[in-house]
């Protein structure tokens, strides 16, 4: 689990994050976030150095590649 993950579980966003260097992948557990909480996910992110944020809307369908 990541710092970004931890950080987001701990105020409420169940999520799964995958990191491509600088890019966090946001995989939200449940429905679809709404605006504002995507909002909120992005500014985490960017306080734990992200540059780049991708938040899954349609979390059901995302596949992300493995390495």
């Amino acid at each position: 689990m990541t710092s970004l993950e931890s950080r987001l579980r701990e105020v409420g966003f169940a999520c799964r994050v995958e990191t491509r260097e600088r890019m966090a992948i946001i995989v939200p557990d449940t429905a679809s976030p709404n605006r504002e909480d995507r909002q909120r996910m992005i500014q985490l992110a960017r306080t734990e150095g992200f540059t780049h944020v991708c938040v899954e809307i349609e979390p059901r369908g995302a596949s992300l590649p493995r390495d």
